[in-house]
């Protein structure tokens, strides 16, 4: 399984259930690009920051043990068990689904600011360290794009 996220220097992803940074240039397109066409699993507040749901051109899941009312074609999970053994599944978020995601976790797609923001959600940025190795890095103005692969 794929997880993609963008976090600062303190592992923060989020704040008031919205992202703390305005924008971080060429993330959004490569968000899009590397998960088009493939399943996006989130939890159901990452699902309803959506500012458009469900995201286009991809199979999406939202992560939750309530019964929520979703759109066709959009479907409720309660575990990733019953995603594990599918390619092309990319884990989007929010902390939560994240930190008691990360053995599924087999590549993770990471956008790091270099500046810290207000954050009230984290990632777990040890689980990182020391179980996954840095096997790419493109440094830009005010953020590196990352791929970590699990050890």
């Amino acid at each position: 399984m794929n997880l993609i996220v963008a976090c600062d220097p303190t592992g923060g992803i989020g704040y008031c259930n919205k992202l703390p940074w305005n924008k971080i240039q060429g993330d959004l397109p490569r968000f899009k690009k590397l998960t088009e066409n493939g399943i996006v699993v989130m939890g159901r507040n990452t699902w309803e920051s959506l500012p458009k749901k469900p995201l286009q051109n991809r199979l999406n899941f939202v992560l939750t043990s309530r019964s929520i009312e979703l759109p066709h074609s959009t479907f409720s999970i309660s575990s990733l068990e019953h995603l594990k053994n599918i390619s092309n599944v990319w884990l989007i978020g929010g902390a939560k689904v994240i930190n008691d995601s990360w053995d599924y976790v087999d590549t993770i797609h990471l956008t790091k600011t270099f500046a810290t923001y207000t954050c009230d959600s984290y990632i777990n940025l040890l689980n990182l360290a020391n179980n996954y190795t840095l096997t790419y890095e493109e440094v830009n103005s005010d953020h590196t794009y990352e791929t970590w692969i699990r050890r």
